[in-house]
């Protein structure tokens, strides 16, 4: 009897003992956990209340603890805010959801409070103004994007600070200029860079900046306004962008010949070079000859013709990798590009705006085909269709 006793004790301390302990981890929450600091959130809070949130992107900001609210992420241990991504939808007109993005005169400087803050996105918002400077303090940084988000005028030096990023977007915020680069050059450990649609016709140096950026893996450069003139002393070197792996040049002033930094860019996949001048038939082949690991091509308005594409001027095992060619809006006329059938990894084509007016050839592995705006009568063999992986 005292043994059955004994036992029935044993199993109540054990019950106890484990409804104490799931309460433990079931409940609230333990008090050993680090909140985030009343310093970052009334920092946060002061954000909240500069903008005009008409979409409720930041109805999640209440409470204590800053971790649990939406487009925060905390360090598990000390509780410092680490990541902050307010990414918006503006100016995406064919957006869903077009009011989601927040408004203000600019980003406010409380933000700068959140000295740990390694991730900050506060791209597709509308901020009128000026880069704030208090970006320039967050030397933590390793990921920016700040791209349309309607901020306007001269670069601010002070972005040069930020030596630790990584990734810096500051792409279509239109009347954004570039007057020089010399911020650029604390920036060596860059990865990526997108300064599409910035204003660089005062800035004299950018060719420089290329050359400090051994790092560079994707370089976007489009709708600039730069011009060979623009390379100066550095179109012809052979130590650009060694890295390089993307590289869009499109829709700038650029004409041949070809500068011959593209010679070492042995890794780049992926080239935008739409509008760039290939009226001389032999500058397309020479481009294709000199970068042979491309598998993205970009060639969109760029004057070429059927003269350009015959058999006797091109070198077609240059094609071998190129699985994504775009061809648009050039004046190519008559019958389909012979060769194209030939190109065994295409994948994507884009014909689109040409004056082809011919049969199609059956290219089975095609994923994806653009021929619209061109003048073919008919489609003689309607099987292409059903043979093709067209999406």
């Amino acid at each position: 009897m005292g043994n059955w006793c004994g036992l029935g004790l044993h199993l109540i301390f054990l019950c106890v003992f484990l409804v104490a302990n799931t309460y433990t981890c079931l409940g609230v929450r333990n008090t050993s956990v680090i909140n985030c600091s009343q310093q970052e959130r009334l920092a946060l809070l002061k954000f909240k209340n500069s903008v005009r949130d008409r979409a409720g992107m930041l109805s999640s900001w209440v409470g204590n603890d800053c971790c649990l609210w939406r487009g925060i992420q905390c360090d598990g241990v000390s509780g410092n805010i680490q990541r902050l991504d307010l990414k918006g939808d503006y100016p995406y007109i064919y957006s869903y959801y077009y009011d989601y993005y927040l408004a203000g005169n600019s980003a406010s400087s409380s933000l700068a409070e959140l000295r740990h803050l390694k991730y900050l996105d506060l791209s597709g918002n509308n901020f009128h103004g000026i880069i704030p400077e208090f970006i320039g303090s967050l030397k933590q940084l390793t990921y920016l994007n700040l791209s349309h988000a309607s901020f306007n005028g001269i670069i601010p030096p002070h972005i040069g600070n930020l030596s630790n990023l990584k990734v810096l977007d500051l792409s279509s915020n239109r009347g954004l200029i570039a007057d020089d680069m010399a911020w650029a050059f604390g920036l060596s450990s860059l990865e990526l860079l997108d300064l599409s649609l910035v204003v660089f016709t005062e800035a004299q140096d950018w060719g420089m900046v290329l050359h400090m950026m051994p790092s560079l893996i994707k370089l976007s450069l489009s709708w600039c306004g730069l011009s060979n003139a623009d390379l100066g002393p550095f179109l012809n070197s052979s130590r650009i962008l060694p890295n390089i792996q993307h590289l869009d040049l499109g829709y700038n002033s650029f004409k041949a010949p070809f500068p011959a930094f593209f010679q070492n860019m042995t890794s780049l996949a992926f080239l935008d070079l739409s509008y760039f001048n290939l009226s001389s038939g032999s500058n397309f082949a020479k481009l294709l000859n000199m970068i042979p690991s491309l598998s993205e091509l970009h060639l969109s308005d760029c004057s070429l013709d059927m003269t350009h594409l015959s058999s006797h001027r091109l070198n077609f095992s240059t094609f071998f990798n190129i699985q994504h060619l775009d061809l648009s809006n050039n004046p190519l006329e008559g019958d389909f590009p012979s060769f194209l059938a030939n190109m065994t990894s295409l994948r994507v084509l884009d014909l689109s705006e040409t004056m082809l007016n011919s049969s199609l050839p059956i290219m089975p592995k095609l994923t994806g085909l653009d021929l619209s705006r061109n003048k073919f009568m008919q489609v003689e063999d309607v099987g292409i269709w059903r043979q093709c992986h067209l999406k």
